[in-house]
């Protein structure tokens, strides 16, 4: 009897444990947007509209908080100084604000590096 109670609660625990860890992590992606969606609102009003800061949000884990990364085009640096300053009011606690300006464009190469050169 005591055997078959154990079997019963392993097999509600194996089949329930995945589900419920899946729910958690809907939770956890279903705030994330709601965080990215306060974010990019509060960044349309300081900006007075659509601009070339990206808002990528990713959603905490068990080891690590949250995450708010604003991205811009490397031409468009100035923005992240308005950008920030707005959107750090509406990122949660428990999660990072992280600003990320793009990588400089190359240098255009010489004609000299562009010519084909023989092979000996």
């Amino acid at each position: 009897m005591l055997s078959g109670l154990i079997a019963f609660l392993l097999l509600i625990g194996l089949a329930s444990g995945p589900l419920l860890w899946r729910v958690r992590q809907d939770r956890r992606d279903a705030r994330a947007q709601a965080v990215r969606a306060d974010a990019s609102s509060a960044l349309f009003r300081a900006l007075g509209g659509e601009s070339f800061v990206a808002v990528q949000v990713q959603a905490p884990t068990l080891w690590r908080p949250g995450r708010v990364v604003l991205t811009t085009p490397s031409d468009w640096q100035w923005l992240l100084a308005p950008a920030w300053s707005s959107v750090v009011e509406h990122v949660p606690a428990d999660y990072e604000l992280v600003v990320r300006p793009a990588a400089p464009a190359p240098l255009p190469l010489a004609s000299e590096d562009l010519a084909l050169h023989r092979a000996a």
